[in-house]
């Protein structure tokens, strides 16, 4: 393919040296909070001679998270366990970007306490333990709203009582990882979780706004 660049996450730095030997320049990126997300964009859009961009897409998140922020500055925070793609028992603990967005969010990530940096495999003991008000599904999640609700080793957790299971969206992009669109799950969650504060109306305006400007198209209209 002989790229003129390669962009490659933290976990895989053991890679580099491979890399180099082909003469391919590496840039490693570890974008695990909404701060080091934009500091990853400064550093791609620096590489690219795109800064000008760049620096509109940083202005933008910034923007949107500071609105955000103001939303939700005094809402109680409830309770969030954030099931992974791959298992509804795999979590992110606080070193990864998916706690950043719960909090961003409004919302308190009862799996915080997990220091890994990658997806943690968890057990319905401890699931039960942190018994969250709401359980929300990976955007690619191999597994569904309904089979969640209906587990009955859950029967007794707050949010299959209250019918609080979601899924993040994925028609688009996947918002709950680390990319500059993840800005849109935040104003997702925050709607989910606090109704009255982040209306849909608002959440969609974002998202057309984001996609009218970045990617030339009008996501409520795809």
């Amino acid at each position: 393919l002989g790229p003129d660049l390669a962009i490659l996450p933290m976990k895989l730095k053991g890679s580099v040296e491979n890399f180099e030997a082909l003469g391919i320049p590496v840039i490693l990126v570890n974008p695990e909070s909404q701060e080091l997300l934009t500091e990853m964009i400064q550093m791609v859009g620096t590489a690219l001679h795109t800064q000008e961009e760049a620096q509109a897409l940083i202005s933008f998140l910034a923007e949107q998270e500071t609105d955000l922020v103001q939303l939700l500055s005094d809402v109680e925070k409830p309770s969030v366990y954030l099931a992974g793609n791959s298992s509804l028992l795999s979590t992110a603990g606080n070193a990864m970007y998916q706690s950043d967005l719960i909090r961003l969010g409004g919302g308190r990530n009862v799996a915080a306490d997990l220091k890994d940096t990658y997806w943690v495999e968890t057990d319905y003991e401890q699931l039960l333990a942190w018994d969250p008000e709401y359980i929300i599904l990976a955007s690619n999640a191999s597994y569904t709203i309904e089979d969640v609700m209906q587990d009955p080793n859950l029967a007794v957790c707050t949010a299959i009582q209250r019918g609080n299971v979601y899924q993040i969206p994925c028609d688009a992009e996947a918002w709950d990882s680390p990319v500059p669109s993840s800005i849109l799950g935040a104003f997702w969650l925050g709607n989910i979780l606090h109704p009255d504060r982040v209306t849909e109306k608002k959440c969609m305006e974002i998202m057309d706004r984001y996609y009218e400007r970045f990617y030339d198209f009008t996501y409520s209209k795809k």
